[in-house]
């Protein structure tokens, strides 16, 4: 990791996080015993455009139904989630946060997708699996935190079995500018570890993957973002100004707005990009 573990989990662990979680759906009137995995969208796909995010690069990546897939980064689970439920992948998810994981595991209860999908606390540049052990390795924006990326791409390849896919949605470093910070992923300097996309698609090609499809779709995560802001200028208008029951906020704590708003003015000035790709490993 770019930091100690102890630094980036007092980063993104707020504490509290599965109360939260319930209230919301509660205020939202969502009966518990009947939650679905598109109820908890708002709260659980943490990373720009959510579930739109997850559904377009799955549509990218033209994943089989019924894959093992391995979650590097895997957050609350909702894109895990949303593979059992659409596809009924078999999802393994490994994250740093302890909090995360735990939070994970009682969502897929809560939405009857446990039996598809299961989340433990590792070190993504520690895989603690067999090689050729899943059909499909997925991440979505987690590199971000990682200094030696070369590693965690080799840990990634060797996971893979022969003829399966990396799929990945990725932050890259846009025109060399120092970034704004707070932002989702990084408190101080020495949390983030943004690399350009040209470096980044070299790296992953460097650990033996072929690409299928690497493009850029910061344009589409604009677009996404300012349709939220109207729809929250909207609802201010109408007299609610405060952030609906589920959403990102849950996750990202007490400085939620700021860090939104720095990763908003980051992209608009150029300094990052959005990536999705799509990778084969070699039979």
């Amino acid at each position: 990791m770019g930091d100690s573990h102890e630094e980036m989990l007092r980063h993104y662990e707020p504490g509290g996080l599965l109360p939260r979680i319930v209230a919301g759906l509660q205020a939202l009137g969502k009966d518990l015993d009947s939650v679905t995995h598109e109820d908890l969208a708002p709260a659980d796909e943490f990373h720009s455009a959510g579930r739109s995010a997850t559904r377009a690069l799955v549509e990218l990546a033209k994943i089989p139904p019924g894959s093992r897939v391995l979650d590097v980064g895997s957050g609350l689970g909702g894109p895990a989630r949303y593979l059992a439920a659409t596809l009924g992948c078999d999802v393994t998810g490994i994250d740093l946060s302890p909090e995360f994981c735990e939070v994970a595991n009682v969502l897929s209860r809560m939405t009857r997708l446990s039996d598809r999908t299961r989340f433990q606390a590792g070190d993504a540049l520690e895989l603690p699996f067999a090689a050729s052990s899943f059909d499909v390795v997925w991440t979505i924006q987690m590199q971000m935190n990682i200094r030696d990326k070369r590693r965690l791409y080799s840990g990634i390849a060797r996971v893979l079995r022969p003829g399966g896919l990396f799929v990945c949605q990725e932050i890259c470093a846009g025109n060399g500018e120092p970034i704004e910070l707070p932002v989702p992923w990084a408190s101080r300097p020495n949390q983030s570890h943004l690399a350009d996309a040209e470096s980044l698609r070299g790296l992953i090609r460097g650990a033996g993957l072929l690409e299928r499809t690497w493009r850029d779709i910061t344009a589409d995560i604009v677009a996404a973002r300012k349709a939220q802001q109207a729809k929250a200028q909207a609802s201010g208008a109408s007299g609610s100004s405060a952030p609906p029951p589920l959403g990102m906020h849950l996750v990202l704590g007490e400085q939620a707005a700021v860090k939104t708003s720095n990763s908003g003015r980051n992209t608009d000035a150029g300094r990052t990009v959005f990536i999705q790709g799509v990778f084969d490993k070699p039979v």
